[in-house]
């Protein structure tokens, strides 16, 4: 189970848990809370209940508590491709027994255990009875830079060897913790953290020579920066350069193995939050464009056709592009 909106993502903590206690809202529940997942559930109970509680973030890093009934999640082709939500996300059973199938693998989690799934990719979580779960997510691009080894992570049982243990012990004091932690000190622990669940997965599988070298670490801390300043009219790599005490050559150059440059990460992950809130029938393209810092809908809808080859009314839950 996961995290990420059709609509936009939702950071914030509430005074209590949400709860569900017919399918039909728990579904509407999750898809508002995680990713947009389908989900059915043992069709002879006459009895649900569902809860998400205890949320909160850690820098880039988001937490939700997730409890509820015998029942299976499935992220689907189609919708992928309707919502485009761009997360590594890793599932830590507390309670009950749990199945996660994707890529080609499956795995059975007992309690205590955890595994990394990618919403990017289609994927299927089966509950086999009452159970709670920690949902941790990133973005994508905060635990690995490229898809072969995004794919060695997941569906992977975790939790023992030196570092699954101690990512183990990590995550139940961040399943613990009260309130969000922002700034430099939650930007660092999401990172490590993050190569705590990428090291615990290596260990499993046994091949750390297929990890690409590491990149300077003030990569993935500026990529954090720029995650959280996306609304900001002054993002741009001047600003960053300023903000890390960098000339802009230097950032350049600490950029220059990256799949993208500063510039243009910028323009592409405003665009792909873009694409989410445009799920979001309330929201207007122009309001959305203008959020995101583009100058004028035409602009936007330009950029917009250049990075995804559709419109961005087609993006939108009631427009063409839906299925």
């Amino acid at each position: 189970m996961p995290r990420g909106v059709p609509m936009t993502v939702d950071r914030s903590t509430g005074p209590g848990p949400d709860t569900a206690r017919h399918l039909s809202r728990w579904q509407d529940l999750i898809r508002e809370r995680f990713v947009a997942l389908d989900i059915d559930s043992r069709p002879e109970r006459r009895t649900f209940r569902g809860s998400i509680g205890h949320t909160h973030s850690v820098g880039t890093l988001d937490v939700a508590r997730v409890s509820s009934d015998a029942q299976t999640f499935r992220r689907t082709s189609g919708l992928i491709s309707r919502y485009g939500e761009d997360f590594l996300q890793v599932g830590h059973l507390r309670t009950g027994t749990a199945r996660l199938e994707q890529d080609g693998r499956a795995c059975a989690l007992q309690a205590g255990q955890f595994a990394v799934y990618d919403t990017t990719r289609p994927f299927t979580w089966t509950m086999h009875g009452p159970w709670t779960m920690d949902v941790l997510t990133w973005p994508r691009r905060a635990l690995v830079a490229d898809d072969r080894r995004a794919q060695s992570l997941t569906a992977q049982p975790l939790g023992a060897g030196p570092t699954g243990q101690v990512a183990r012990a990590v995550m139940d004091e961040l399943g613990r913790l009260d309130g969000d932690l922002g700034g430099a000190d939650g930007i660092v622990l999401s990172a490590r953290v993050a190569d705590l669940v990428v090291g615990a997965a290596t260990w499993t599988t046994g091949s750390p020579d297929d990890r690409p070298a590491a990149p300077d670490p003030r990569v993935d801390v500026i990529l954090d920066f720029i995650e959280l300043h996306l609304e900001d009219p002054h993002l741009n790599p001047a600003h960053v350069a300023r903000q890390f005490h960098l000339s802009q050559r230097s950032l350049q150059r600490l950029f220059a193995d990256q799949p993208r440059g500063v510039a243009d990460w910028i323009r592409y992950r405003r665009l792909d939050r873009a694409r989410a809130d445009l799920a979001d029938p309330r929201r207007s393209v122009t309001s959305v464009a203008a959020q995101y810092c583009f100058s004028s809908p035409t602009i936007f809808a330009r950029a917009f056709r250049g990075e995804f080859g559709i419109r961005p009314h087609d993006a939108r839950s009631d427009g063409p592009g839906a299925r």
